[in-house]
């Protein structure tokens, strides 16, 4: 199921690149799945990353959508399939990349003499690379984080 998880995400990410804006029907199909898969193997403790999916839609909120709902929305649909250390490092491994992403998009801007003010990174993007690299650690093929 976590590999479910990562297509959800790779699915979302492409979404997030191309068209700015995640299907509702993708995160509803990936939040009813890690409901069922979370129950079975992790009980209600594993959905505590709900409060990581809550304070990104919060912070859409209050950002008038400068953060992405749909951002918030996968972390909240995520927490079925990651544990509350997994999901701190998704976050953590996205705004790394995003950090790397946004710093190198306004000095490729600033070195061509334009202004960056209007561009926007697609966050879910950015969390793949963690994403990938939680999974490849679950499943035995990396031990960086235990």
């Amino acid at each position: 199921m976590r590999w479910f998880w990562l297509l959800c995400l790779t699915i979302a990410a492409i979404s997030d690149i191309k068209e700015r804006t995640v299907s509702y029907g993708i995160l509803a199909v990936c939040g009813i799945c890690g409901v069922i898969y979370g129950c079975k193997n992790g009980g209600w403790d594993r959905f505590l990353g709900i409060l990581i999916g809550g304070g990104i839609l919060a912070v859409s909120k209050a950002t008038r959508g400068a953060v992405g709902t749909g951002d918030g929305w996968f972390f909240v649909a995520s927490a079925g399939y990651l544990e509350m250390k997994e999901m701190w490092w998704l976050l953590l491994g996205g705004l790394a990349v995003s950090w790397f992403w946004g710093a190198g998009l306004i000095l490729f801007r600033a070195w061509r003499g334009e202004n960056a003010g209007g561009d926007t990174l697609p966050f879910l993007a950015c969390i793949w690379p963690a994403g990938v690299w939680i999974l490849l650690q679950k499943e035995g093929i990396v031990r960086l984080l235990s």
